[in-house]
């Protein structure tokens, strides 16, 4: 059954069960979200189109919405560290599967409240600030019927920027993340091919 119309587990569901052409983000979506001067973002360096809104963090740097072509449909796993300079959340994407063609990363600023896709339901989520990141169409299982995301769907590490990294919606082929953080640090997008893994880092 095609994943755009086979409903994944519900969050709950997910968070318990352990289980398990392209480019990760096609060089478009990486480069920068976010300069700290006041001069353009860096353009996107394949031919991805980047919306031209941004949300500006009040004291700080604006976030520019952009979006590009994954290398993979599948998310593995999701890990938050920092660097002692940034805080740092960082996505890994899996072995492809069938059926799931053209995914598309797409992250923003965006404001609370924040609904659980699927449910409705409002979710509270730590920080100032928030970053949504968006994966669509991603396959949530693999060509076997099991689940491709086997990572924590909620992350808070309390440091010293990053808060809280939620996942608010894992349905019909499209995952949510919503990630708060507090202060007035820029936000770099980055990926690397070999290690098929997104990270977002956002400043002290």
């Amino acid at each position: 059954m095609p994943d755009r119309v086979r409903r994944s587990p519900s969050l709950q569901e997910r968070r318990v069960a352990a289980g398990g052409l392209g480019c990760i983000l096609g060089l478009g979506l990486l480069v920068a979200l976010a300069a700290c001067s006041p001069s353009p973002s860096p353009a996107p360096t394949s031919g991805s189109s980047p919306a031209a809104t941004a949300t500006s963090v009040a004291g700080g740097c604006p976030v520019a919405e952009q979006s590009g072509p994954l290398f993979t449909n599948t998310l593995v796993d999701v890990e938050v560290d920092s660097d002692g300079l940034t805080d740092r959340v960082t996505f890994t994407l899996g072995e492809p599967a069938s059926m799931i063609v053209n995914p598309t990363g797409t992250l923003r600023a965006i404001e609370p409240p924040f609904f659980e896709d699927g449910s409705g339901f409002e979710v509270d989520v730590l920080g100032q600030h928030h970053l949504e990141l968006r994966m669509d169409p991603m396959s949530m299982f693999d060509d076997a019927g099991e689940p491709t995301f086997i990572g924590e769907g909620t992350h808070k590490p309390d440091m010293l920027s990053l808060k809280q990294v939620e996942l608010t919606g894992a349905f019909e082929a499209i995952y949510f993340f919503v990630i708060g953080y507090d202060g007035a640090g820029c936000v770099a997008l980055t990926s690397d091919e070999a290690t098929r893994t997104i990270t977002i880092a956002i400043g002290h």
